[in-house]
């Protein structure tokens, strides 16, 4: 059985501030799948966070709620599987409401893994090195 600790997107799991958002864009990777774009960034904290984007382009208010629902399941039910300690943003693309939970789940998996895969190959700093600036 699963805790109840470990079902919820409690805040500090939660990319917040402009500021975060912009070092994520700036200095992070970028990952481009057919659904969404996943930009991410070593964060050093020990457990991965997520920001959310979905621009008025995607759709109604109710499209991107949805949108934004089904992206913060995927996060809590499989930060587990991501092996590095990450933030991550996900911009998702026109189309993306059609896309269903497997589909989406699936896609955002191989993302976060080929980004950290990226992310290790490029690193040769001590852990904790790229700490969050905004710390």
């Amino acid at each position: 059985m699963v805790s109840a600790d470990s079902e919820r997107f409690p805040r500090r799991l939660r990319v917040l501030s402009p500021r975060e958002y912009r070092c994520i864009y700036d200095e992070g990777r970028r990952t481009q799948t057919h659904w969404f774009v996943l930009f991410s960034r070593s964060n050093g904290l020990g457990y991965h966070r997520l920001g959310i984007t979905v621009s008025r382009k995607v759709g109604r208010s109710v499209v991107r709620n949805r949108i934004k629902r089904l992206f913060r399941e995927i996060f809590r039910r499989s930060r587990a599987e991501i092996p590095e300690s990450s933030d991550f943003v996900v911009n998702a693309r026109r189309g993306c409401a059609e896309a269903g939970y497997g589909l989406l789940r699936g896609e955002f998996l191989a993302a976060a893994q080929k980004a950290c895969r990226k992310t290790d190959g490029r690193m040769n700093e001590e852990p904790g090195a790229r700490a969050a600036p905004w710390l």
